[in-house]
C-alpha cells in the first residue's frame, strides 16, 4: 500500500489516497472505496530526479504521486531506473558539467560555421538580393539621412567607384554604391551582401583629397560581398537559432529566423577571419590596378590619424576588427601570390 495524493483527471481536486498493486492491474483508494483502477501498460511513470517523487500518470490524465519521494515502482522501465542511478553519479554530473560547454562551443563555432559556408554555396541569388534588400530599406529607415554632399563631391564618389568595378570587371548592375548622411555610422562604409555599398558623407569628406585611400576602403568592402561574408554570419546566425529551438522546443523561433534573417544583418560585425580576408581581398585588387599595399596602410593611418573628436566612429569600428597596426604592417608588407 502506497500513500499518497490522487489528482482527478481534468480538474484541480486532489485527495488523500493510496493504491494497491497487483500483477496486472493498479487500483487506486480513497477512504477505503476503490476510486480509480487500471492496467499497468496503461501507467506512464515520471522519469526519476532525485528529490522528487515518482508520479504516475493514466490514460485518462489523473495522476498519483506517492508521498515517499524516494519510492521507486516495481514495474518501472529499466531506461527509468538507469537514468535515475546516472542523474545521482556524482562524477558523471561533473563530467556534464565540463563536457556540456565544449560541446557547445564546437558545435556553435566549429560546425555551425561549417554548415553555414555550405549553405551559402547553395543559396541562390534571388535569396542573397531579397535578403540585401530587406536590410537596405531597414538601415535606410533607421540611421540614414539623405546626403548633404554637394553634387561636385557625390559625383567624385561615384567616378572612383564606376572606375574601380569597371578595372576589375565586376558587374556594375550588381555593384552599386549610394552616399548617405548618418549620424550613427559617421565616418564608415559598409557593403550588403547583394553587392550595395554605402559611404558616409563624413567619410567621403574626410578622405576627399585622398581618393586612393577612399579606393582602398571601397575594395575592402567589395570583399566582403565577393566572399559573402553577411550571408555567411546570417546562415550561422540561423543555424544556430533552429538547432537551439529544436534543442528547448521551441519552433517559433524558427519561423523569427526565417522572417528576420535580413533584418538581422544591421547588428552582424565580421569576424577577425574574414576581415584579413577582405584586407587581403582589397591588397590584391590594388596590386592588379597598378597601386600598392602602401595606399591601403596610408588609408589607414589617415583615419587613425584623424583627432578623437573626428575619428571616435571610425576608432569604434575598428575596435570589432584586428589590430589597426597589424593591418597596417599586413599592408606594406603584403606581397602578390
Amino acid at each position: 500500500m502506497i500513500k499518497g495524493y490522487f489528482y482527478l483527471p481534468n480538474s484541480s481536486r486532489v485527495q488523500e489516497a493510496y493504491v494497491r498493486l497487483g500483477d496486472e492491474h493498479i487500483a487506486v483508494y480513497a477512504e477505503d472505496d476503490c476510486v480509480f483502477e487500471s492496467t499497468l501498460t496503461a501507467v506512464n511513470v515520471a522519469s526519476h530526479l532525485p528529490g522528487q517523487a515518482s508520479e504516475l500518470t493514466f490514460a485518462d490524465g489523473a495522476r498519483f504521486v506517492p508521498h515517499d519521494v524516494a519510492y521507486r515502482w516495481s514495474f518501472q522501465q529499466r531506461k527509468s531506473a538507469l537514468l535515475a542511478r546516472l542523474e545521482s553519479n556524482l562524477a558523471l554530473i561533473l563530467c556534464a558539467l565540463v563536457a556540456t560547454p565544449v560541446l557547445l562551443y564546437a558545435f556553435l563555432f566549429k560546425l555551425v560555421p561549417g554548415i553555414a559556408v555550405t549553405a551559402v554555396q547553395t543559396m541562390p541569388d534571388a535569396v542573397v538580393e531579397q535578403m540585401g534588400q530587406q536590410s537596405m530599406v531597414l538601415i535606410e529607415r533607421t540611421v540614414l539621412s539623405p546626403s548633404e554632399l554637394s553634387a561636385q563631391e557625390q559625383q567624385a564618389v561615384f567616378t572612383l567607384w564606376h572606375d574601380t568595378v569597371s578595372q576589375l570587371g565586376l558587374s556594375a548592375e550588381k555593384y552599386r554604391i549610394d552616399v548617405y548622411r548618418s549620424d550613427h555610422f559617421g565616418a564608415n562604409a559598409f557593403a550588403l551582401p547583394h553587392g550595395q555599398v554605402v559611404v558616409t558623407d563624413e567619410l567621403a569628406r574626410r578622405l576627399g583629397d585622398h581618393p586612393d585611400a577612399l579606393r582602398a576602403i571601397l575594395l575592402h568592402e567589395i570583399g566582403h560581398v565577393e566572399r559573402m561574408h553577411s550571408v555567411r554570419l546570417a546562415s550561422q546566425a540561423a543555424v544556430a537559432s533552429i538547432a537551439i529551438a529544436m534543442l528547448v522546443g521551441d519552433m517559433d523561433i524558427v519561423a523569427e529566423v526565417v522572417l528576420g534573417s535580413g533584418s538581422a544583418l544591421l547588428d552582424l560585425q565580421f569576424s577577425q577571419n574574414m576581415e584579413w580576408e577582405a584586407d587581403n581581398y582589397a591588397l590584391m585588387q590594388l596590386e592588379r590596378l597598378g597601386y600598392s599595399g602602401e595606399d591601403f596602410a596610408q588609408a589607414l593611418e589617415s583615419l587613425a590619424s584623424l583627432d578623437e573628436k573626428q575619428s571616435q566612429s571610425w576608432l569604434k569600428y575598428l575596435s570589432t576588427h584586428p589590430s589597426l597596426e597589424e593591418r597596417i604592417e599586413h599592408a606594406r608588407n603584403h606581397t602578390a601570390p
